[in-house]
């Protein structure tokens, strides 16, 4: 196997991979001869295939593989030897030579490579950031109080519809003015928060018995949407008339719990909590957690953002877009990753100035801080509803969790995340400013 390296220019260079018999030729035999072993072939006894219709059978397939699986291991292994700090990973290059991978024992490959440009990320005390300490104000504190009094209340019945009943409803299809004998129908729950704004203004305010006519696509906006309704399917829709009977028959509605004791004792635990005064401090300083949360991603985000505005260096743009069409999930035109590059080309280069960061910095993870991390995010998880976790459950909850490599490499990326953020803030001015949660959202939509 040799490989050599040419450099288009400073961001692209081609890998020439020469594949000699002698780097494969084993690999492929000891497949055959494993192959051997277990082939069952009519006229044969298990095991007993002759190696040459083995060869003949499973030839070139094991040699196009074994191929491969040598090139990724050189490639790789030359790119660590060779300490290149390469982008993406490496392609093959399109050409139109004929690879006759039954004649042919030698063979020449050629693998595009993008390089990581050059970055100076400075980060000097001249540059200020704010970091927003946000304070629950009483409006949040009301909007806490409504949304948990309605999770934990009731459902009632109300005697004309308003914003977010449901109405239960008779649904039928019609023929002129009457009901179709045999059409489509069905008893449905209809939410009002749901429906189009066509057919909301026209059910607020009725009652029970009040009839409407209507369009069946009107209700949820889509024949989909409408065939889930009905039970049906899209082609049922399709076919039907019009015009539909929509008879209100009731109207449910959650009534919100009572502020009480027994409210407090379900969302804290018993005695807990012990007065509305109380219930809403805790309720402040569950906000607090959240609202730190939000200025955290804020100020994390400001720095984002000047550190792309203000750390200047190229990409190889082109290499990156064969890169992500080649990778995507889904197949993508280059149209489509074209559309899209910017977003892609931030992604990128974010990620060169958070490595350069973390190389210079000599930052670190360590395994025991991901397992804090997790549990912490376990218990938080909890506390929303009013459970504490014993220490020792909490460490199998974090190890099944830590368990699952993406949910693991999310962790990681967290806590590489906070401690650039603690690097940034320790050596450009931090200002603290505090703010209500009001002024904060008309910042963040400002922004």
């Amino acid at each position: 196997m040799n490989i050599t390296q040419e450099n288009v220019d400073a961001l692209n260079a081609v890998l020439n991979v020469e594949v000699e018999e002698k780097d494969y030729a084993e690999k492929v035999n000891q497949f055959l001869k494993k192959q051997q072993k277990t082939a069952a072939l009519q006229g044969f006894r298990p095991g007993k295939v002759p190696f040459g219709l083995i060869k003949k059978m499973y030839g070139v397939n094991a040699k196009v593989e074994e191929i491969q699986k040598v090139i990724n291991e050189s490639i790789f292994k030359y790119i660590e030897d060779e300490k290149l700090d390469v982008l993406g990973q490496p392609l093959p290059k399109e050409d139109d030579q004929q690879i006759d991978w039954n004649a042919q024992k030698d063979f020449k490959f050629q693998y595009e490579l993008g390089l990581s440009p050059e970055i100076n990320v400075k980060l000097t005390a001249s540059k200020k950031f704010t970091s927003y300490d946000i304070k629950p104000d009483e409006n949040l504190i009301d909007k806490y109080v409504e949304e948990i009094t309605m999770r934990y209340g009731a459902v009632g019945t109300g005697d004309e519809v308003e914003e977010k009943d449901i109405v239960v409803a008779d649904i039928a299809e019609l023929e002129g003015e009457e009901v179709k004998d045999g059409g489509l129908s069905k008893l449905a729950n209809v939410s009002t928060e749901r429906v189009t704004d066509t057919l909301k203004k026209k059910l607020l305010g009725l009652k029970p018995d009040s009839e409407l006519k209507v369009k069946i696509i009107d209700v949820y906006g889509t024949i989909a949407e409408a065939a889930k309704l009905l039970d049906c399917t899209e082609e049922a829709i399709e076919a039907a008339g019009d015009d539909f009977q929509f008879k209100v028959v009731s109207i449910s509605r959650m009534q919100p719990a009572e502020l009480n004791q027994e409210l407090f004792d379900k969302v804290y635990g018993d005695g807990s909590v012990k007065s509305v005064e109380d219930f809403r401090a805790k309720l402040a300083d569950e906000a607090k957690g959240m609202l730190d949360g939000q200025g955290k991603s804020k100020l994390r985000n400001d720095i984002v953002e000047y550190l792309l505005d203000s750390v200047k260096f190229d990409l190889p743009d082109s290499f990156l877009k064969k890169f992500i069409q080649a990778t995507a999930k889904e197949p993508v035109t280059m149209e489509q990753v074209e559309a899209d590059y910017d977003q892609h080309s931030s992604t990128f280069r974010w990620q060169l100035i958070e490595n350069k960061l973390i190389q210079e910095n000599d930052i670190k993870v360590e395994e025991s801080e991901v397992k804090d991390k997790a549990k912490e995010m376990i218990a938080a998880n909890f506390k929303q509803f009013g459970q504490e976790v014993p220490a020792e459950e909490l460490d199998n909850y974090a190890a099944t969790v830590l368990a699952k490599q993406e949910e693991r490499q999310k962790m990681y990326n967290e806590l590489y995340s906070d401690k650039i953020l603690d690097l940034v803030s320790s050596k450009c001015k931090l200002e603290s400013k505090e703010i209500t949660y009001d002024e904060f959202v008309k910042l963040a939509a400002k922004k």
